[in-house]
């Protein structure tokens, strides 16, 4: 490395790049993006090339496209290394190459404190058990965060995204009960999770665990008969959020989001999986709620039969709600109902006499419908 004289104030700004570069690192840390994430991040505060390795010479993780194959006397030529520890043992090395430009104070001084953070991030692989490539978690990271994939991602799906080789997909975001908590159980989870979704297809991010998958493995983990997956959520007082179906990898990010807003409905409503499709009603509560009294939106026949129920000991608002439910299957509606058809279109017509309703037009029964289920939220 070449020396410098340096005044007060070109250490000072070194000192302000060094600890503005490390808060990026750190935040890339905290928020669980991964070894690859980590280096291709640590690439471009450096400017350079730069590759993790093991004791055996496996690569862990290199930076700009660097193709993960390099050989011991290339690494010992015009590079910047630093151990990476863990109790004192080394069990990586991180290498900067020189690129065909002198190295500075700040390259040195960055490099010596990524040690440390390398050391935690492995530790924490090791923690979780992810022995898989690292580059799918630096791929899926970049889907949740609405990065563009590179050319030679898509072209290569078999290889980097087994899981996107057929359409649609799907992403599901799973915590625990209390997030707070979640931290402790994270690796004994992660580790069964293996048992139901394929590692590659996993990732820790933020304070959950993000999983990709495909529709096959949507209608194993999700069929309507209840599978073992639900019950593994629910033995571990685990709750998932899981988005719409799509088809495009570049909406990830939007339904990444949508399974979080799924998730989050369906903690409040104490319900182990939850999913986007279901929590439209939820999401218009939300919206309106601040701002509006839910019964402003109710339509008077919906309140009329309320209170009709209330004071005469009936039941028309609940066979109101079977009947068009069942629209083109009454005698289904009369056996949830319990009641004879002959009763069920007998209540109809005194529905229609009290209320004035005619359920001829489809704005009608789609007001009404949606004033019964609002009335439920609330």
């Amino acid at each position: 490395m070449e020396t410098h004289q340096y005044n007060p104030d070109q250490w000072r700004k070194i000192e302000v790049k060094l600890a503005l570069s490390m808060q990026k690192l750190y935040e890339g840390f905290c928020l669980n993006k991964g070894l690859q994430y980590l280096i291709d991040q640590a690439g471009e505060l450096f400017g350079r090339p730069l590759i993790l390795y093991d004791t055996r010479q496996k690569v862990l993780a290199a930076s700009f496209e660097t193709e993960p194959v390099f050989s011991v006397t290339e690494r010992s030529r015009g590079m910047l290394r630093a151990a990476v520890k863990i109790d004192a043992m080394e069990i990586a090395e991180l290498a900067i190459f020189k690129a065909g430009m002198p190295f500075q104070e700040f390259d040195l001084l960055l490099i010596e404190k990524m040690g440390p953070l390398l050391s935690a991030q492995l530790q924490r692989n090791i923690l979780l058990n992810l022995d898989h490539n690292q580059v799918p978690d630096s791929i899926l990271v970049d889907l949740v965060e609405g990065k563009p994939l590179k050319d030679t991602v898509l072209n290569n799906r078999g290889r980097y995204l087994k899981w996107a080789k057929t359409e649609p997909f799907y992403i599901a975001v799973l915590c625990g009960s209390r997030r707070e908590l979640f931290e402790s159980i994270k690796s004994p989870v992660f580790q069964a999770l293996k048992r139901y979704i394929p590692l590659e297809q996993i990732i820790i991010y933020e304070s959950g665990i993000v999983a990709f998958f495909d529709q096959a493995l949507y209608d194993v983990l999700f069929d309507k008969h209840g599978g073992t997956f639900l019950r593994f959520l629910e033995e571990n007082d685990l709750y998932a959020g899981v988005s719409q179906r799509y088809s495009a990898l570049t909406d990830s990010k939007k339904q990444y989001k949508n399974a979080v807003t799924a998730l989050e409905i369906g903690m409040t409503r104490k319900l182990c999986c939850s999913f986007f499709d279901d929590s439209t009603l939820y999401i218009l509560r939300g919206l309106v709620s601040g701002r509006y009294d839910l019964t402003d939106f109710c339509h008077p026949a919906v309140q009329q039969l309320q209170q009709y129920d209330k004071e005469h000991g009936t039941k028309y608002l609940d066979t109101l709600k079977q009947y068009l439910y069942y629209a083109s299957a009454p005698g289904e509606a009369a056996r949830v109902l319990n009641i004879h058809k002959n009763t069920l279109f007998y209540r109809i017509g005194k529905i229609k006499e009290l209320t004035g309703i005619t359920l001829d037009f489809g704005d009608e029964v789609c007001k009404l419908f949606l004033s019964m289920r609002l009335l439920e939220l609330e």
